[in-house]
């Protein structure tokens, strides 16, 4: 493994402790200072990494508040000051306790978003009897999961670092031996009216998925798919395949490119009880220059086009636990070379055009949960004032 994919961190565990107030006074009926609290703030550009170095303890405890004291001629106390921890936009905060399952506190999706983690207590005053109240303290895990347009995704080899740095010129580590993505890596495609569309490759599905269970007796294990959490806020997913299909290993038999859709869907919709099912999806068929690829892959596209689910399933030669549990079907299908460079701008354009037509799909769901809300509420409001019906 690379020294860059040793250093990549999506997930870090972090202990913060806020402080307690300080006591008042009822002598002079004096408030007590409130504790420091922590917080958490998005940064764009910072990683885990970097809270990490500069944190190697990942430990973040503010300080008490200060008495009020009548020798010092103050009645209320001076807070303490909050801590702000800086931490990288896409992360998913949540907390658990010993024996109970986590809980999510909050998401910082956007640059500048700061979240409470850890309030601080609250000066003595009256109300309390002039006693402080205690702190926070508790163990907190920062989850990240990348934030993206499009979400590259396929079996090994497929060439999606290669498909990646052709289409946005990012550089990526290409190879070709399966493996090559060994970490989640993000480019941005630029159009001429300065659009701009953001991509994440992330590591290929393990072969051992699409090598068991051919006689058809169990279920292949879902394993080593964590990365797939990255894809949950990306808009669209990006299946990519190679024309000529996969061979696991030379024991393994050769899949064809249809029959690799059809694994992939499979372990996305496994993956977290089904959080993947219904997000849109996109297919390319890569590496069309090959002899006879260009066949291969027309014939794969009209069939993951095809409106015969039943026909598709059998055309794909796999057996029924490798098949996917729902009927799935891809919005579109790109036939491409990325090492030749062949019909990329037509991709280009594909993915601006969908990523516009999914969007707008979104807006329209959105709108339509909010008139219904709406118009529940009114009825529930106006039930007992509408005259019954005999």
């Amino acid at each position: 493994m690379s020294r860059n994919a040793k250093n990549f961190i999506d997930r870090l565990r972090i202990y913060v402790k806020s402080g307690s107030g300080s006591a008042g006074n009822p002598v002079i009926r004096g408030k007590g200072g409130n504790g420091g609290s922590v917080y958490l703030r998005s940064k764009e550009g910072r990683t885990l990494s970097d809270v990490l170095t500069e944190f190697p303890k990942k430990r973040f405890i503010a300080g008490p508040g200060r008495p009020c004291s009548s020798r010092r001629g103050t009645c209320i106390g001076t807070n303490a000051k909050d801590i702000e921890v800086v931490v990288p936009v896409g992360i998913t905060v949540s907390c658990s306790n010993p024996g109970q399952p986590s809980r999510i506190i909050g998401d910082l999706d956007e640059p500048g978003h700061r979240l409470l983690v850890a309030q601080g207590g609250f000066g003595g005053s009256a109300v309390t009897n002039y006693l402080g109240t205690p702190g926070e303290a508790r163990s907190i895990v920062l989850d990240l999961k990348l934030m993206a347009d499009f979400g590259l995704i396929g079996l090994p080899n497929a060439g999606k670092s290669s498909l990646l740095q052709a289409i946005s010129g990012a550089k990526a580590k290409i190879a070709s031996y399966p493996f090559t993505t060994l970490r989640p890596q993000i480019a941005t495609i630029k159009f001429p009216d300065h659009r701009k569309i953001t991509m994440t490759d992330l590591p290929e599905f393990d072969p051992s998925t699409i090598s068991s269970s051919d006689d058809g007796s169990a279920q292949p294990p879902l394993k080593h798919t964590a990365f797939l959490k990255h894809v949950e806020r990306t808009s669209c997913l990006l299946v990519v395949l190679d024309a000529l299909g996969f061979r696991a290993n030379q024991h393994a038999p050769l899949r064809s490119s249809l029959a690799c859709a059809m694994l992939v869907v499979s372990q996305l919709q496994r993956y977290a009880l089904g959080r993947l099912l219904g997000k849109p999806m996109l297919c390319v068929i890569n590496k069309i220059d090959l002899p006879y690829a260009q066949e291969a892959a027309e014939e794969a596209r009209e069939a993951l086009l095809s409106a015969d689910y039943d026909a598709v399933k059998k055309a794909s030669g796999l057996p029924s636990v490798l098949l996917p549990r729902h009927e799935f079907r891809f919005e579109d299908v790109f036939l491409v070379s990325a090492k030749e460079r062949k019909n990329l701008p037509e991709l280009k354009d594909g993915l601006r055009k969908w990523l516009d037509v999914i969007e707008m799909r979104r807006r329209q769901s959105d709108l339509d949960e909010t008139e219904a809300s709406c118009r529940q509420s009114v009825q529930s409001a106006l039930k007992d004032y509408l005259p019954t019906t005999s």
